[in-house]
């Protein structure tokens, strides 16, 4: 019951908050920013896209290979693909892909493999909490309860690394954090630094398809902000940041739209950031059925299947 409590509870959040961004918005006007966007939206969007998928598949490969086994690219890449439409089917298992791969082809343990996927997802929220915290301190117009929230993100790091320095053997034991202790402080260094490519590439996704829709940003204001964009979209309170991240757009770069109203602002800022949304969708949709055709992939289609008929079986039996 609590697993589906979470995704409801989420997507009601999400639906509250486009509600409330959608209150004074024509739909008329939604379709006169499409159409005035320039012409280059959807290839430049697509092509970053990919980049995107690039970059992250590179510092999954440099983790993995580091922390748990040594994987080819090509692998992390059909990998990599395959999760974005197992996902679709079934989140825990879209995350579990490269688990279940690193097991079959390498003999990984189960737990070891998602120690390290843990450790990927910590990475990524580790370096948008550095690039947040240098916007936190340079910009003027950060909400309180957001410094509040950066605030314990930081309190829990501090723990955080207090325990990998340390390296507890009730904790060191158990097969889960095998992979978080061993890596170090240094380890985690070295994973942020092969991570760093992947945001800047979402920095420069975020950048043209504002962009493409006459938002132009100062270079050194994205920089700093979109970070703290991405950080509000990691929370787990809307599915995929949906609502949240419009927020916070409109927020940071109403300023930089065009057209003299905040109406008109905000249009064009929903507008860049849902067309966004919807290309990076259908590429990854395109990629994932590109990646399927693999054998590789259709192991773990198969795999996926078995999990999902495997949750109702296990929640009859546990009730």
């Amino acid at each position: 019951m609590r697993k589906k409590l979470g995704p409801i509870v989420a997507w009601a959040f999400a639906a509250a908050i486009l509600v409330y961004l959608f209150r004074d918005i024509h739909f008329a006007k939604i379709a006169d920013a499409v159409r005035g966007a320039y012409w280059w939206a959807i290839p430049a969007n697509a092509l970053i896209v990919v980049a995107v998928y690039l970059a992250d598949s590179f510092a999954i490969k440099k983790t993995f290979g580091w922390f748990v086994a040594p994987l080819t690219y090509i692998e992390v890449l059909v990998v990599r693909g395959a999760t974005y439409l197992l996902a679709l089917v079934n989140y825990s298992v879209g995350q579990g892909a490269i688990v279940y791969f690193v097991n079959r082809s390498r003999g990984v343990p189960v737990l070891r493999g998602t120690a390290a996927v843990l450790l990927v997802m910590g990475i990524n929220v580790l370096v948008l909490l550095v690039l947040a915290t240098l916007g936190l301190v340079v910009a003027s117009d950060v909400p309180s309860e957001l410094k509040l929230i950066v605030a314990i993100a930081y309190a829990g790091l501090a723990v955080y690394v207090a325990i990998v320095s340390v390296k507890p053997r009730w904790l060191a034991k158990r097969p889960i954090f095998d992979v978080l202790l061993s890596a170090g402080v240094g380890g985690h260094l070295r994973a942020l630094a092969v991570r760093l490519p992947h945001i800047a590439t979402l920095l420069l996704l975020s950048w043209f398809s504002m962009a493409a829709f006459g938002i132009f940003i100062p270079v050194g204001k994205a920089i700093l902000c979109l970070p703290i964009v991405y950080f509000v979209t990691v929370l787990p309170i809307s599915p995929q940041g949906l609502g949240t991240s419009e927020l916070m757009l409109i927020h940071f770069f109403a300023a930089y739209a065009p057209g003299t109203t905040h109406e008109e602002h905000k249009t064009a800022i929903i507008t860049a950031s849902f067309v966004c949304r919807l290309v990076a969708n259908i590429i990854q949709a395109l990629i994932g059925l590109v990646c399927m055709r693999n054998q590789l992939a259709r192991d773990l289609r198969k795999a996926g299947k078995a999990e999902t008929q495997a949750e109702p079986q296990a929640s009859s039996e546990t009730s």
